[in-house]
Parts: structure tokens; C-alpha cells; sequence
């Protein structure tokens, strides 16, 4: 009797193994449809921040310099009773444009040459603004042959591997008589922190330069060189 009843009941679990397998099946078809959905939504959303976060960030930036340089004059003409939004930005680019003219002419050239002289001789002063004045000159400065205006590649270390740096001078200098070479003075700013860096006196011949702008440079730089301008073939 207990043999027939195995032999019956036998059958009966044959039969409920492919239902068994179905709930398997479906169970991991909706896990793969959870899965991908999921992974959806992951990938529209980094888009979304791909194209939300430079906009956002540069608006950011955008009204922080805004409401920064207006409170310079702004705050002082609010305290008179002049309350206009935005005339104190206005009124500052006048005042940078009337600095421009008087520094472009010679009498103001000789007064703020002497600034110059003053300020890099006040103690600890001078340390800021030395830096402050070598990034102005390296993002605003319009002269090719300036300081800070030639990029270029310096063989550097173990042959065969270059750095970065900016020509800041190829005038006669003590290091020219001394080596007896044209020499070119190359700054190598530091990634990431370009405020810092190291000077090299190169000869002129082994100074590779550049194509890339002063302000390509920098990003790739700071970038750490995750900011490549692009060559002028593939441009």
C-alpha cells in the first residue's frame, strides 16, 4: 500500500516542476526588468546633470562676479541714497577703462611703474602681489611677446619628457654670459596650483614652442592635463 501511494504521489511532483521552473523564469525576468529600468533612470539622470550642472555652475559664477564687483561701488552709493542695481558695475568698468587710458599713455606709465617699485618692495605684500600680477598677465595680457604670452615645451628630467611652462624672458642676462648661449627663461607652473612652480634657464634651441594660448595653457594645467586643447590638425 505505502509503495503504491509513492509510486502515485511521484508523478504528481514531475508535474510540479515546470510550474516551479516558470515562477523561476518569471522571477528573474522582472529582476532583469527592475535592473533595467533602474539602469535608465541612472543614465537619464547623469545626462540630466551633464547638461544642468555647467549651465547652473556658470550662472553661479556669473552672478557672484556680478554682485561682487557692484558691491565694490555699489555699497558705497547705497549709503548715499543712490539705490540703482547694477550701476555700480557699470560705474567700476568706467573706472577700469579711465585706469586703461591713463596707464596707455607715458605719464601714466612712468606713475605706475613707480607703483610697481613700491609694491614689490612692502614686505609680504609683495608676495601677493607679485602672484596676483603674474596670473593677471598670464589671463589678460594681450602682448605676444610679453611675459607669460609664449607657451612652451621644455625637455625636462629623463630624456625624452617635457614640461609645460610659459617663456617669461629671452633677454641678455647674466645665465647668457655664464653659458654662453641664447638663454630662455621658462616659468613651470605647478598643476592643479599654478600660483607655484619653478623657473629653468633653458638654451633657446632645445625651448619648443607652442601654439596653444596662454589661456589653454592654464586649463590644461589646473586641469591637471584632463583639458587638452585640441592640435591645429584635428581642429
Amino acid at each position: 500500500m505505502l509503495r503504491d501511494r509513492a509510486i502515485e504521489s511521484k508523478p504528481s511532483t514531475e508535474h510540479r516542476t515546470p510550474n516551479t521552473e516558470n515562477r523561476q523564469i518569471a522571477s528573474c525576468d522582472h529582476l532583469a526588468m527592475a535592473n533595467g529600468f533602474w539602469a535608465r533612470v541612472r543614465r537619464y539622470y547623469l545626462a540630466g546633470l551633464l547638461v544642468l550642472a555647467p549651465t547652473a555652475l556658470t550662472l553661479w559664477v556669473a552672478w557672484k562676479f556680478f554682485t561682487f564687483f557692484d558691491g565694490i561701488l555699489g555699497g558705497q552709493l547705497r549709503a548715499r541714497g543712490i539705490s540703482v542695481f547694477g550701476l555700480g558695475f557699470v560705474l567700476l568698468n568706467v573706472l577700469i577703462l579711465l585706469l586703461g587710458a591713463l596707464a596707455a599713455n607715458f605719464l601714466g606709465k612712468r606713475v605706475f611703474h613707480t607703483w610697481d617699485r613700491v609694491m614689490h618692495r612692502v614686505p609680504l605684500i609683495n608676495k601677493v602681489y607679485s602672484t596676483l600680477r603674474q596670473i593677471a598677465e598670464i589671463l589678460l595680457g594681450s602682448s605676444e611677446d610679453g611675459a607669460f604670452r609664449r607657451v612652451a615645451l621644455v625637455e625636462y628630467g629623463s630624456p625624452g619628457t617635457h614640461m609645460v611652462g610659459f617663456v617669461t624672458s629671452t633677454a641678455a642676462s647674466e645665465a647668457q654670459e655664464k653659458l654662453g648661449a641664447r638663454v630662455c627663461h621658462v616659468f613651470v607652473p605647478s598643476a592643479v596650483n599654478p600660483t607655484t612652480g619653478f623657473l629653468l634657464v633653458v638654451p633657446e634651441e632645445k625651448v619648443r614652442y607652442l601654439e596653444m594660448t596662454p589661456e589653454q595653457a592654464m586649463k590644461m594645467i589646473v586641469s591637471a592635463g584632463a583639458i587638452v586643447p585640441p592640435g591645429r590638425q584635428s581642429s
